[in-house]
């Protein structure tokens, strides 16, 4: 991973500019299939190269130094968050998933996937709480239940932690905050401190970083 990193790196030094893809990249988005267009577009949000999405192990969660079906940027912590939500809903309107992804040496980049389905991150991330015996299907399961009740955009996510943001605020703020402590005791015990906390934090964010140390 680290050798794609660099490689990252070279790309975004001697790229053609914010606008413009550079041959390698031309390559890389046609070989995918990629709008070229979108791609052109993450590139000038990100003003950084485009390579090629890592592979994950799927019983184990590592990054693998093979290559995924998808396309990453690396962004700045300050704006990786705002170019997804930006970008967010004319990608999935297009076919493609955009999310804020992190390895275990790097974080905020930038992630494109194909699909309309946002619990597809999850499953490619194999994000899981497994300090406390949650495995990928069990996080696809509970933010699944929360996306048939709320409705949920996935924001971002990494091995294990991941950003939601709701389409509908949970009217019992009280309720939801006490099983997301259930669910994610971190949120509160290395987090916000108290519950109410937790309830205030989810009406700020119009939605929950969760994560499970």
């Amino acid at each position: 991973m680290k050798k794609i990193l660099i490689f990252m790196g070279i790309l975004s030094f001697f790229s053609y500019g914010a606008k413009d893809l550079s041959p390698k990249e031309t390559e890389l988005v046609n070989k995918l299939e990629f709008d070229i267009e979108l791609m052109k577009e993450l590139k000038k949000e990100t003003k950084n190269g485009l390579i090629q999405l890592p592979a994950i192990d799927q019983e184990t969660g590592d990054v693998l130094d093979e290559f995924h079906k998808g396309i990453l940027s690396k962004s700045s912590e300050e704006k990786a968050n705002s170019i997804v939500k930006k970008l967010k809903e004319k990608f999935r309107e297009k076919g493609y998933l955009i999310f804020v992804f992190s390895t275990e040496e790097e974080s905020n980049i930038i992630g494109i996937l194909k699909g309309t389905d946002d619990l597809d991150i999850l499953r490619y991330r194999r994000t899981d709480g497994i300090n406390y015996d949650y495995e990928n299907d069990d996080i696809v399961a509970k933010v699944s239940k929360w996306n048939k009740k709320f409705g949920l955009t996935v924001i971002g996510c990494g091995r294990d932690w991941l950003e939601l943001e709701f389409k509908k605020l949970p009217t019992d703020l009280d309720a939801f905050s006490e099983e997301v402590y259930e669910f994610c005791p971190d949120s509160v015990d290395q987090g916000v401190g108290e519950v109410e906390n937790l309830k205030e934090l989810i009406k700020e964010m119009n939605g929950i970083w969760l994560w499970w140390d």
